[in-house]
């Protein structure tokens, strides 16, 4: 079916122009498991981050085949960035660890989920007595933050990345929330032709 029947079809669906470019994704969506687009919303805070369609991340060493695919990495953790169509990834050996990348809208910058998940509770509140409702949500603290007691990383139970980033809207509903929001690795922007990647420190938190 080409793309101007795909397009027609889309409007006769009644969907937005934006909803048919994730429509066409979801025809055939190797990431069918991770969210085609995440809002983070909260107080002055409103973040869109919508997937790429044209490269995806290996978590881990890169396998030899993608090794000129690669457009940037990361270290800490190891995380591969490479180009290339999503149907790639059913030719790659079925134990390595893929994820989708996203770009903060409209014009942002590109964004690897790593499955952590920042939670702030109003300055009050300590995560650690708010244990066992996070793991009624589906998720466990992972490390605690001692100059901010009221904040702290957190993953899912089962330490998927796509579990995380499928469940973390439910952390909005908690009461004292201020701030829920997946981690999303990004690259400094650097004059320098040496470009590092960047991990930014969660919107409200300082340890200093």
């Amino acid at each position: 079916m080409g793309d101007l029947l795909l397009f027609e079809l889309a409007m006769m669906l009644g969907l937005a122009p934006h909803s048919f470019v994730e429509w066409l994704m979801a025809l055939n969506d190797l990431f069918s498991h991770f969210p085609l687009r995440m809002t983070v919303e909260a107080q002055a805070v409103r973040r869109i981050y919508v997937r790429e369609s044209d490269c995806f991340a290996v978590h881990g060493p890169v396998p030899p085949a993608l090794t000129a695919s690669v457009l940037y990495s990361f270290v800490d953790p190891v995380i591969h960035v490479c180009r290339g169509e999503v149907s790639v990834i059913s030719t790659l050996p079925a134990n390595l660890t893929l994820t989708p990348v996203y770009r903060l809208e409209p014009h942002g910058p590109q964004g690897v989920p790593t499955g952590n998940v920042f939670i702030r509770f109003r300055s009050e509140v300590p995560v650690e007595g708010r244990r066992q409702e996070l793991e009624t949500c589906g998720f466990s603290i992972r490390e605690s933050l001692s100059y901010a007691p009221h904040a702290a990383w957190l993953q899912s139970r089962d330490a998927n990345i796509a579990t995380a980033l499928n469940g973390f809207a439910k952390l909005c509903d908690l009461n004292d929330i201020e701030l829920v929001e997946p981690q999303m690795l990004m690259r400094r922007v650097q004059r320098s032709p040496d470009d590092s990647p960047l991990n930014p420190p969660p919107q409200g938190i300082s340890s200093e």
